[in-house]
């Protein structure tokens, strides 16, 4: 699906204090509506030249950490904006200075704080200093020069935060300590440095979102305006969903979100009137719905949307709008725009108007109807007909069968084809493209044997075709050998009577020559009183004389051949 394209003010009024693609800023606002921040004087001492205040303010804006946007806002300022910007600044750090401007200070007091981890053997002014020094780090963090972060940074002093969050009693958990510490860690996140660290400590944010659990209101709103703005850099949005999964273990809830979900639809007691706890949690729901990977994905809202949807947020939205707050009303607004986009995104997928996803049939004949006709058709109506193979019994491991499939198909959806998990993994392990993988090789496996089995069987046709010719010419050898016997049986045949032919007609030359010869002999010794013989043709035989008497003499019997016999002599 192509990358959503959302307007400016989609997520504005989600937090006032970012602006477009910049890191969050937590404290220190540049907004175009509203003046900076700093709290500024008339200076007591006269301005300096251009030059020389430009380098002093220069400086002053290198301690500040600010974005480059912001930046080129400050160094727009004129002249004179400028040099009660740096004597207001200057004289914040002589206020501040001595033991407490070094980080190594309150490092110690949290480490001792911590070592102390109840509240009830301490007197109400010790309560109080405790705070107090908190709320002085907050501000140091705040306002000091960056080389004061970075130290506190060096000599661990998130860890400390962190330890004294851990080890906090019930007591110190409601107290304003508390809601100091999580202060301190917001200041921290202030500036780009001190994000960086926070959000590459592997624990830091599991920690900031235990706070979750307190019933003070002030620091459930500073921890999810902390999370609200590690959605919002790249990398954080992931975290949080790990986060709330920790803390579902952590508070043993049912599902994670519950514990939001509760708070935002509690509505006795001080919780009656509390606008600004409902305001930061739909804050915070706009921003995890919306960033991270639910910036392009629609499988991937529409997937963490129901699962706030299966919580009942619904009908806890439309009871919100009783408050008729403005703020909280813009947060309930851009929920429901959201989601109504989504859902009309989601219905021309399947060519209808509107999906009810609380409709079964609805929804199972809209996949029917996708699915018809298609290759994957008879692989759902096995899903379909398997399902029905499935327990249906109310003890034992039904659910646990059910919550896998869901899981399964949950996971098939939301992978992408890296194999990585927008959301937390459902099921460890399972890489949906490996699978798939393996699916496609082993569809090809079988398409490869039965290609081997069809050319196996033509092979074993035209081997038989083969075995057939060879036969034939065989018989067609056979044939012609026999063939060849009989030509030559007939050529020898033929010479011998060729043979016997020369025989013959040299027989007929030779009885030819002796006739000759007697009839020459006859003429001359032919019989008195007789008649002359007729002559013959000249250079031919002389015809025999005529027999005495009158009367020829039979013939001789003929000679083989066809050979006349000799004419015969007197």
């Amino acid at each position: 699906m192509a990358p959503r394209k959302r307007s400016g003010r989609g997520i504005s009024f989600i937090f006032c204090c970012f602006k477009g693609s910049d890191h969050p800023e937590i404290t220190y606002r540049l907004r175009h509506d509203s003046n900076f921040a700093l709290q500024t004087m008339e200076p007591a001492l006269p301005m300096p030249p251009a030059e020389e205040l430009d380098a002093m303010f220069s400086e002053l804006v290198d301690e500040l950490d600010l974005t480059d946007k912001h930046r080129e806002a400050m160094f727009a300022l004129p002249a004179e904006k400028k040099w009660q910007i740096y004597c207001s600044k200057k004289k914040e750090q002589e206020e501040n200075k001595g033991a407490t401007s070094w980080p190594e200070y309150y490092i110690d007091q949290l480490n001792s704080m911590a070592a102390r981890k109840t509240l009830l053997a301490l007197e109400k002014e010790d309560e109080e200093e405790r705070n107090k020094t908190i709320e002085s780090l907050k501000t140091a963090l705040r306002t000091q020069p960056m080389r004061f972060v970075t130290r506190f940074i060096d000599l661990d002093g998130l860890t400390c935060i962190l330890n004294f969050l851990k080890s906090m009693d019930y007591e110190t958990t409601e107290s304003q300590i508390h809601t100091s510490l999580i202060g301190c860690i917001k200041a921290l996140m202030n500036n780009s440095q001190g994000r960086a660290h926070v959000l590459s400590h592997s624990e830091s944010i599991n920690i900031i979102a235990q706070s979750l659990g307190t019933e003070n209101i002030k620091t459930k709103v500073a921890v999810l305006e902390i999370m609200g703005a590690v959605c919002l850099v790249p990398g954080g949005h992931r975290k949080i969903l790990e986060a709330m999964l920790h803390y579902q273990k952590f508070a043993c809830e049912r599902t994670r979100f519950q514990t939001l979900l509760n708070d935002l639809d509690r509505s006795t007691g001080r919780y009656r009137d509390e606008v600004n706890l409902k305001t930061a949690i739909m804050s915070f729901i706009n921003a995890v719905l919306s960033q991270g990977a639910g910036e392009e994905s629609l499988e991937f809202r529409v997937h963490l949307r129901y699962e706030f949807l299966m919580l009942g947020i619904q009908p806890v939205i439309d009871k919100l709008r009783s408050h008729e707050n403005s703020t909280l009303d813009r947060h309930l607004d851009y929920f429901e725009m959201l989601r109504n986009d989504d859902e009309l995104s989601l219905s021309k997928r399947f060519d209808t108007v509107h999906i009810d996803t609380k409709s079964s049939t609805q929804m199972f004949d809209l996949i029917r109807k996708k699915m018809n006709h298609t290759e994957a058709y008879p692989h759902f109506i096995s899903i379909l007909h398997h399902c029905l193979l499935m327990p249906y019994k109310r003890s034992g491991n039904t659910v646990q069968y059910w919550l896998l499939l869901d899981r399964i198909v949950q996971q098939i959806v939301l992978q992408n084809d890296k194999g990585h998990d927008p959301d937390v993994t459902p099921l460890e392990n399972f890489n949906v493209k490996n699978v798939v993988r393996m699916l496609v090789n082993e569809n090809e496996v079988k398409q490869w044997k039965e290609q081997a089995e069809k050319m196996r069987k033509e092979h074993h046709e035209l081997q038989q075709k083969l075995e057939k010719k060879e036969r034939e010419c065989d018989a067609k050898t056979q044939e012609k050998e026999d063939m060849m016997q009989t030509l030559n049986k007939m050529k020898e045949k033929l010479e011998k009577e060729a043979s016997e032919h020369k025989q013959a007609k040299q027989q007929v030359t030779d009885l030819s020559t002796r006739l000759h010869d007697l009839s020459t002999r006859t003429s001359h010794s032919s019989i008195p009183g007789g008649p002359p013989l007729p002559p013959g043709p000249p250079g031919g035989p002389v015809p025999p004389p005529p027999p005495p008497g009158g009367m020829p003499p039979p013939p001789p019997p003929p000679l083989p051949c066809g050979i006349p016999p000799p004419p015969q002599g007197s």
